[in-house]
């Protein structure tokens, strides 16, 4: 086997448009929202940098309004089916002290980032997807635009300094 070092490669992924509930709890089947494919065989101590950005559009507005979304990236092995859920991040916006709040719209950019180190024993081709797996609103709108995901992947050093 022929075992890569060079230059880092970037791979672009694919995003999902959906129309998202009002409510998601984690009982119910995540909503993917994008995801990138990623090939490490060939490749001596693979890491992954995951690069996913979104506009998160909403309108709040009347008494106590909120907004929370859960979302997790996982990584699915090409090869064994094997999910492995790899970080979780909470967005949420709500009122600090219960009142009633004039209608306000806002578009907030959010950028979620992480770094695989998969270390010398993979070798295989993975997929990393994207997910909300909780939502929580109350007097609140919102839809996600101008998403992107992508995967950088180096030839790196397991050796952490």
């Amino acid at each position: 086997m022929k075992v890569c070092s060079g230059m880092p490669f970037l791979n672009c992924g694919k995003v999902f448009k959906d129309s998202f509930p009002n409510y998601l709890t984690p009982n119910n089947k995540p909503i993917n929202l994008a995801l990138v494919k990623v090939d490490t065989r060939n490749i001596k101590n693979p890491h992954v940098l995951i690069n996913y950005s979104q506009n998160l559009e909403f309108e709040i507005g009347g008494f106590n309004p909120k907004l929370s979304i859960a979302y997790r990236l996982i990584r699915k092995s090409n090869h064994t089916e094997r999910t492995r859920v790899l970080e979780c991040w909470n967005y949420k916006a709500s009122e600090v002290i219960p009142t009633t709040v004039q209608e306000l719209s806002t578009i907030e950019p959010l950028v979620l980032n992480f770094c695989d180190c998969l270390g010398d024993s993979c070798d295989s081709s993975f997929i990393y997807i994207l997910q909300i797996v909780e939502i929580i609103t109350e007097n609140t709108s919102f839809n996600i635009t101008n998403q992107e995901m992508s995967a950088i992947v180096n030839y790196g050093n397991s050796n952490r300094g």
